[in-house]
């Protein structure tokens, strides 16, 4: 287990830091190409689209990594149901493209929606081939597959933007992504005979659907949560305030997305082989937390410091006026990426149950402080948001942490907030 644990992190290190370098790139070279209004409407789009991706999952990959054995009728019936599902969700998305337009007064979304929804489909078939190497922990597999994908992205997304391109450069690079990662994932599952039957049987697949839709309710609360202000920004300001806003939202989020996957892509079928072992759990969820904790800390603590050198490195002139959004929302990210291994303990102990509730609980609060801060504009959306999220730390444990392992919350602090550089499996 520890070998396989330790090659797991080797490559999704690998594989985060070449992504994360990558979509650093991507994003820096554009924003000398395009206007920032084309990256205000791509947020558009890419809330929408990311909002569908939680039904179109509908939990089954988190319910097939948390059970153990699974025979090929399951996995068949399964995969069907999620193509089915996908198919449906791209066509209400083309059925509801001219109410979305009228939404948000933009006519040029007629034209990018059933572009960018075809990313709904390419998931639908892939997803699960993929889930299936991670439950096995073929991290290798995976982060060769997601950097190949990439790379084919950025190299599409300049030429395209070179050449005058416009918004299409974002739009079709991005589809490109989604397509090639799920081809190769579907040609990793024919060459090892992992293809799916032509059976389909809707009553083994309600085992998996009851534990997969507790986590699609919770991960929906909790998408509002966290994107919520993209919706109101989008409808009450303008897209090129919009795209600023989104641009630093993703300069703060690059390293969240960079460091917790290195660790939580294996943390969660790890920690749901130890799922009946609670002191284990217990002992190794901390070491998780400590381990995330203590780097996050370092590198937001980084950022707000030289928040306006990195601004201008990573998009150029111009940009200046996102500078104090950046540092606002990086104290933001250091107690969202402080909460992000729950995710993992939830998987591992299939209590989705409760991870939906509380992501049930903070929808009421987190778009009410969106809404407030408003008011302030986007740096009152970033302030009110960062309070908030502070607010929550306490609450979180109480209401998660405690009831899914024995931890106290002077455990629980000193996880969170102890700098240990010693990283040990």
């Amino acid at each position: 287990m520890k070998k396989q644990v330790m090659k797991g992190l080797k490559w999704t290190t690998i594989s985060s830091i070449i992504l994360a370098v990558v979509a650093i790139l991507r994003v820096s070279i554009l924003t000398r190409f395009l206007s920032k209004d084309m990256f205000g409407i791509i947020a558009i789009l890419t809330f929408i689209i990311n909002f569908l991706e939680l039904f179109n999952d509908m939990g089954i990959s988190t319910a097939i990594l948390h059970k153990q054995e699974m025979n090929k009728k399951e996995y068949s019936s399964l995969y069907w149901l999620n193509l089915i599902f996908s198919s449906a969700l791209y066509a209400l998305l083309l059925l509801l493209s001219p109410l979305i337009v009228k939404f948000y007064n933009l006519e040029i979304l007629k034209e990018l929606i059933p572009i960018t929804g075809l990313i709904i489909l390419f998931n639908g078939l892939g997803r699960q081939f993929k889930v299936v190497e991670q439950k096995n922990l073929n991290f290798k597999i995976v982060s060769f597959t997601e950097i190949f994908s990439a790379i084919c992205s950025i190299t599409l997304a300049i030429v395209l933007a070179y050449f005058n391109f416009g918004i299409y450069a974002l739009v079709l690079s991005t589809v490109l992504q989604y397509f090639v990662s799920n081809f190769i994932y579907i040609f990793i599952g024919f060459a090892k005979k992992r293809l799916p039957t032509f059976y389909f049987n809707y009553t083994i697949t309600k085992p998996f659907i009851n534990v997969g839709m507790y986590q699609v309710g919770g991960q929906i609360a909790n998408y509002f949560n966290r994107d919520l202000d993209i919706l109101i920004i989008g409808k009450l300001f303008s897209t090129d305030i919009l795209g600023g806003y989104s641009l630093a939202k993703q300069l703060v989020f690059r390293p969240f997305q960079f460091i917790n996957p290195i660790v939580m892509k294996v943390a969660g079928p790890v920690l749901a082989k130890m799922q009946d072992n609670k002191d284990l759990l217990k002992h190794n969820y901390l070491k998780l937390l400590n381990s995330i904790s203590t780097v996050n800390v370092t590198v937001y603590v980084g950022i707000i410091v030289f928040a306006h050198f990195v601004v201008g490195i990573l998009y150029g002139n111009g940009y200046d006026n996102i500078t104090i959004l950046v540092r606002v929302l990086s104290v933001y990210m250091i107690f969202r990426a402080i909460g992000n291994p729950v995710g993992s303990l939830v998987v591992a102990t299939g209590r989705t149950d409760l991870e939906f509730k509380w992501n049930l609980f903070t929808l009421f609060i987190t778009p009410l402080s969106v809404y407030i801060g408003s008011f302030w504009g986007t740096i009152g959306i970033c302030t009110s948001l960062t309070i908030t999220q502070i607010l929550l730390y306490v609450p979180s444990w109480w209401f998660l942490i405690k009831r899914l392992t024995t931890i106290t919350l002077t455990e629980y602090i000193k996880a969170s907030f102890r700098i240990n550089f010693n990283f040990k499996i």
